[in-house]
């Protein structure tokens, strides 16, 4: 009887590892996540995977990132769909549709294409530069220094050390490597910007495609759109200036010199849609963002 029972509390306790033990996947699944759970940048890392935008699901936050990573990142973020040839890149390497479609896009203008590359600061600051020169002015222009662009626009974190030329620097560190976690950061600051651009974009068209010019008035519609503020300013002739963040518009033209409308986030100064009128009575516009 000892024997049969012994034998019996065995098996059932056999049976409830059956229950209670995880799955391989799941026990996997937890063992990634652990990786970034205590991260100081797990909220970004937890977004570019939510959001798909690095090239696969795995993370490794400290790993130091190479050039294809970077590139499919940033891919991924601007949702490019289009590419040509990248002439002499390896036909089988699991990047190549990232760098054809970067190719097209601008993003590799100035780089030397080396996928494995182990990035440092200033080439990752040029390849975001890159990405977002055809998005707002200001980063179409050269730079001596790409890594002070990444830090100033949040896109890397501060580092001491040197720029590429060996001038030390308290802020804007050249030559040491940028990490996953570092590179999950750009991502995020990157996807909420382009986000913030179609949205932007399409208030300032709703705003355009109401305006209507009849009788020597300009007439439309500033919406009120929750989470941004939309700004037209009225610059006259005399040297005064309206302001309308609001309501219906109604404008003499003669009187008007230009006008410039603008989209922003609430609170933010930096402008997700911009545009110059200044060739009134036509309603011709000019992006200046």
């Amino acid at each position: 009887m000892h024997v049969f029972l012994a034998s019996l509390l065995g098996t059932v306790l056999s049976l409830s590892g059956l229950f209670t033990a995880p799955h391989p996947s799941v026990a996997q699944a937890q063992t990634v996540q652990k990786d970034y759970e205590n991260h100081p940048n797990r909220a970004a890392i937890e977004y570019v995977v939510k959001h798909k935008l690095f090239p696969d699901g795995n993370f490794r936050p400290e790993q130091p990132i190479t050039q294809a990573d970077l590139v499919a990142g940033l891919v991924n973020v601007k949702g490019l769909t289009q590419g040509v040839s990248v002439p002499g890149f390896p036909q089988n390497h699991w990047a190549k549709v990232y760098y054809e479609r970067a190719m097209k896009d601008g993003i590799l203008d100035d780089v030397s294409i080396n996928p494995n590359k182990v990035l440092n600061r200033e080439e990752a600051g040029l390849l975001m530069n890159n990405a977002w020169k055809n998005l707002r002015s200001v980063f179409a222009k050269k730079r001596q220094s790409y890594s002070e662009v990444a830090v100033s626009n949040g896109w890397l974190p501060p580092k001491s050390g040197v720029f590429s030329n060996g001038v030390q620097t308290t802020l804007y560190d050249a030559l040491s490597y940028v990490s996953r976690a570092e590179e999950s950061v750009a991502l995020t600051v990157l996807h909420r910007d382009i986000l913030g651009i179609r949205e932007g974009e399409r208030i300032a068209s709703q705003i355009h495609q109401s305006f209507r010019i009849s009788g020597g008035y300009l007439t439309g519609i500033i919406p009120t759109v929750k989470g941004y503020s939309v700004h037209l300013l009225a610059r006259y002739k005399n040297g005064n200036g309206l302001s309308i963040k609001s309501g219906k518009v109604m404008l003499n033209v003669s009187e008007i010199s230009y006008l410039e409308l603008s989209v922003q986030r609430t609170g933010e100064a930096v402008p997700l849609a911009l545009y110059n009128y200044l060739k009134l009575p036509s309603l011709e516009r000019v992006n200046i963002r």
